[in-house]
């Protein structure tokens, strides 16, 4: 019985061991998981465009020859720096030298020839021309007698021209005066005999407007008696009688009309007689006329001819005056002429072109710097290319940008260079130069699809640098930057929440655990890798979740190692 009593005992003990055993680990929590923070710490962001190229520099020459002759001697090697003006090599020189020589003989012995046909020719020109200031030139002076001879033989012909023309006109005149005195009084005569005839006519018309008014007068009268009548057909015939006789009716008007015929006579046989005077007065005056031109013919001839010998005698002299000009024209060009063959000065420039190409068998450097490449070679005759000068503290960077970063990037933007070769180093750069087109294929073609870049020159502005022409390097051309800003990557921050923006920190429990809250934010600057944050309660020092995918909000967690972090799946609720 008491074994069996004990048995009971044990197995209730045990039981009632499981049963706390189970209730004591159905209440224990799991562990929370473990997520990676970091602390919000103020730094400088950049958003930047990368481009890659080679060091160069910016102060370079490329060295020819102008000249073909073998090199003599090659005075500098690669790697040394040169000045401006140093020697870098030297041609030979020997044909140039010997050229020269001899247009310097040439040149010593041609200037007294020269001078004394100089001489010469001046000579002569004083001479001439002292002959003809002084008035001693037989040419001239011939021809100025001649001049003078002419002029008196022209001014002796004028003037028995004058005196025979005022005689002949005298006698013309004598010889016309009695045809005027006959012809003036035809012409009284003639003037008298129209007034005669005028007046009497005036009467007359008279009498037949008074004849005409009576028988008017009879015919009005209705009372006429039998004498009336007949002294009216009286009338009537007388009338008729004068229109077809110019009018007779009686005594008077017989006379008048008688008169008027006489007059009219008169007057007719005047115009005949004054058109007989006029037509002889002309025939003498051109009969006179004739004959005083006959006379005068001579005369007249003999001042024409010589007025023509005058004008002939004052060309000559003018042809005497500039045939002498001439002559002194003529030998004073012949004295320019051999100022100009004595002149020199072709020859003196080919000496000094001589002596300058002399210079161009120096070959020096054009600008100062380091020697970078030597392609010349002792006895060897220029071919191209013989060195390369380059300033190797004055450095830039060509690099290419692609085609959707260029419009980007403006001169005098920031940059910071780097090179493999140089480690983490940092260098400071400027943008110098953006070129306008885009880089072209090695056909000379344009660059099409994704491979367009533009080419850039950046400039190196860190004086003292490890970099090296040649260098690969990359710049990092600056558009914008902030300093002292808050910032978390991407990967920290949440997209389209309803309050926008947020980042996951970390808020500590009693028990040491923490657990996780959404704090919005507001995002500025970004680049690749992070974005600018500001918000309330944000700060330097402010935890944050590293990867909001570690966690949600309201999750507890716990803070991981630095470099440790659970998986997502891990840190879901």
């Amino acid at each position: 019985m008491k074994k069996k009593k004990k048995l009971l005992i044990a197995a209730g003990v045990i039981v009632v061991g499981c049963i706390g055993a189970y209730l004591f680990f159905s209440n224990q929590k799991p562990a929370p998981a473990q997520v990676q923070t970091a602390a919000l710490k103020p730094t400088t962001l950049r958003s930047t465009v990368e481009a890659s190229g080679l060091v160069e520099s910016t102060d370079n020459a490329n060295v020819y020859s102008e000249v073909a002759a073998p090199i003599k001697h090659v005075a500098v090697k690669a790697g040394d720096h040169v000045s401006a003006g140093q020697l870098l090599c030297e041609l030979d020189d020997k044909d140039v030298q010997d050229t020269l020589k001899q247009k310097e003989i040439a040149l010593s012995t041609g200037a007294q020839a020269s001078d004394q046909k100089i001489k010469s020719a001046q000579k002569k020109y004083d001479q001439d021309r002292s002959t003809l200031s002084s008035g001693l030139n037989t040419q001239i002076n011939t021809a100025k007698d001649q001049v003078v001879t002419a002029q008196r033989t022209l001014d002796d012909a004028k003037n028995k021209q004058a005196v025979n023309q005022a005689r002949v006109d005298q006698e013309v005149k004598d010889k016309l005066i009695t045809y005027q005195s006959t012809l003036k009084d035809a012409k009284v005569k003639l003037d008298r005999a129209k007034k005669d005839y005028t007046d009497c006519k005036k009467d007359l018309d008279e009498d037949y407007d008074s004849l005409k008014k009576k028988i008017q007068e009879l015919k009005k009268n209705k009372n006429n008696n039998s004498d009336d009548k007949k002294h009216l057909e009286d009338l009537e015939e007388q009338l008729s009688d004068f229109e077809e006789e110019n009018g007779i009716f009686d005594d008077e008007t017989g006379r008048l009309v008688t008169s008027l015929k006489d007059l009219r006579q008169a007057q007719e046989d005047a115009q005949r007689a004054y058109d007989t005077a006029l037509k002889s007065l002309s025939a003498a005056q051109t009969s006179a006329e004739n004959a005083a031109a006959d006379e005068m013919r001579d005369y007249n001839k003999a001042v024409d001819d010589a007025q023509v010998a005058y004008g002939s005698a004052v060309r000559a002299l003018s042809e005497a005056q500039t045939t002498v000009a001439q002559g002194l024209d003529t030998t004073k060009d012949s004295i320019e002429s051999e100022k100009i063959a004595a002149n020199d000065e072709a020859l003196r420039a080919e000496i000094q072109s001589a002596k300058t190409s002399l210079s161009k068998y120096r070959i020096t450097a054009p600008v100062s710097g380091t020697i970078t490449q030597v392609l010349a070679e002792d006895n060897a005759t220029p071919q191209g290319l013989l060195f390369v000068i380059e300033d190797t503290n004055a450095l830039q960077v060509a690099v290419k940008v692609k085609e959707y970063d260029v419009n980007s990037i403006k001169e005098g933007m920031k940059a910071i260079v780097t090179a493999d070769a140089t480690g983490d180093k940092e260098y400071e750069g400027v943008v110098q130069k953006i070129y306008p087109a885009a880089s072209k294929s090695a056909d000379g073609k344009e660059t099409t699809g994704s491979d367009v870049e533009f080419e850039a020159d950046v400039l190196v502005q860190t004086a003292d640098s490890d970099l090296k022409i040649g260098m690969n390097a990359k710049s990092q051309i600056i558009l914008e930057e902030k300093q002292n800003v808050l910032t978390v990557p991407f990967d920290a921050l949440v997209e389209g929440g309803k309050d926008g923006p947020a980042i996951y920190t970390p808020q500590k429990n009693k028990d040491g655990t923490y657990t996780v809250k959404a704090v919005p934010v507001k995002t500025g600057l970004e680049n690749d890798i992070e974005t600018e944050i500001t918000g309330e309660g944000i700060s330097a020092g402010t935890l944050f979740l590293s990867d909001v995918k570690a966690a949600a909000p309201g999750k507890v967690i716990a803070l991981a190692p630095s470099g440790k972090s659970a998986s997502a799946s891990e840190a879901a609720p």
